[in-house]
């Protein structure tokens, strides 16, 4: 059996923590066990500790390297010395080049390099520039395996150096929704049935640019009154938007509904799913509104690739919001499933990734 050290920072709700979930609850754990490393100011964040112990992986925590880059390196340097881990799977977009240093310099044969994203948020000036070139450079000679969710995902991070596309897998069978699930969840979460529902979900934080989103809504409103906007995340500007949604006067129709488990009963309420993100890879909540049948209205700024579905939109966001609504509102509401998205099925990625792990990697 292969353990596998994932480099995640964090195992809340989000699409990337939700993909390696999928992948482990359905990988031959005969063959392959998942462990994962977070870090320490996200100790808290236990929405899948008990399942992943039950599984049979381990979680370990270590210093957030933005507190402590030293102390991060002397852990993590620690871990993979004492741990007999066969593989090195680094989630990391920013400084996942030093976790693959370190693998290497201890002796794991298999190192992937994985991205998620299409950029890293940081700042553009020259200390960050510099430190960029140099994290990458660590990244892309330390590796042995490229993956990335989606084309401009892979070309961000890797640039020239070829790489594999490894699908965000999502279970589809649980998008399959009837009409009087839609009733039932809208009744629980305190939406009229006849009413116009837009869906949203994302951490709450700058890049899923949801403040952007609420002067959408705000703007909508005016258009079709009997409308409500779904938001489902947690994050650091809670606050913030709970303020702007006060300060627009929009509180009686915005449902701030937290982090949840129930994502495609609640996908099943909506009619349009809205992102207005500054930057994404390859969203897995896209792929799970598409597998619920809903039409999409997504920013320019989110891969292309996340369209597997006719009826997926893209706006730039310098647009201004009569445009995004006039989208909004045009229907139809519906989305086709076919043969496209019926690739992003888990089982699809299952087999990919374990014919992955599966290499034999001769030099360290």
């Amino acid at each position: 059996m292969k353990r596998v050290l994932h480099f995640q920072g964090r195992m809340g709700l989000g699409g990337a923590e939700s993909f390696m979930m999928n992948l482990y609850r359905r990988i031959d754990r005969d063959k392959f066990q998942f462990d994962f490393l977070i870090y320490d100011d996200f100790k808290q964040v236990t929405d899948y500790n008990d399942e992943i112990k039950n599984l049979g992986g381990r979680i370990f925590s270590v210093t957030n390297p933005k507190k402590n880059i030293f102390k991060y390196m002397i852990q993590v340097n620690r871990l993979l010395r004492q741990e007999n881990f066969d593989i090195a799977h680094n989630e990391v977009y920013f400084g996942g080049g030093i976790n693959l240093w370190l693998a290497k310099k201890n002796r794991i044969k298999q190192r992937i390099a994985h991205s998620h994203a299409t950029e890293d948020g940081k700042s553009q000036n020259i200390i960050m520039n510099f430190l960029r070139r140099f994290l990458n450079r660590l990244l892309l000679e330390n590796a042995t395996d490229f993956l990335a969710v989606s084309q401009e995902a892979g070309v961000s991070l890797f640039k020239e150096q070829p790489f594999e596309i490894v699908h965000n897998g999502i279970e589809l069978s649980l998008y399959r929704k009837e009409k009087k699930d839609q009733v039932i969840k809208r009744t629980e979460i305190g939406i009229p049935e006849d009413a116009f529902v837009i869906g949203n979900i994302g951490r709450l934080e700058k890049q899923k640019n949801q403040t952007y989103l609420l002067d959408i809504f705000s703007s909508l409103l005016e258009e079709k009154p009997n409308s409500y906007l779904i938001i489902v995340g947690k994050g650091s500007l809670k606050q913030e938007l709970t303020q702007k949604i006060q300060k627009l006067n929009i509180e009686a129709n915005v449902k701030m509904l937290g982090e949840r488990r129930d994502i495609p009963a609640l996908l099943s309420t909506i009619n349009v799913f809205v992102m207005t993100s500054l930057y994404e890879g390859l969203p897995m909540v896209g792929l799970e509104a598409q597998a619920a049948g809903k039409k999409l209205v997504l920013a320019n700024t989110i891969s292309k690739d996340t369209k597997v579905t006719d009826n997926v939109r893209f706006i730039p966001l310098s647009k201004d919001r009569d445009e995004w609504v006039k989208e909004i509102l045009t229907p139809p509401y519906t989305n086709e499933i076919g043969e496209e998205l019926q690739s992003y099925d888990v089982s699809y990625t299952t087999d990919q990734m374990s014919k992955i792990y599966n290499q034999d990697c001769e030099e360290y």
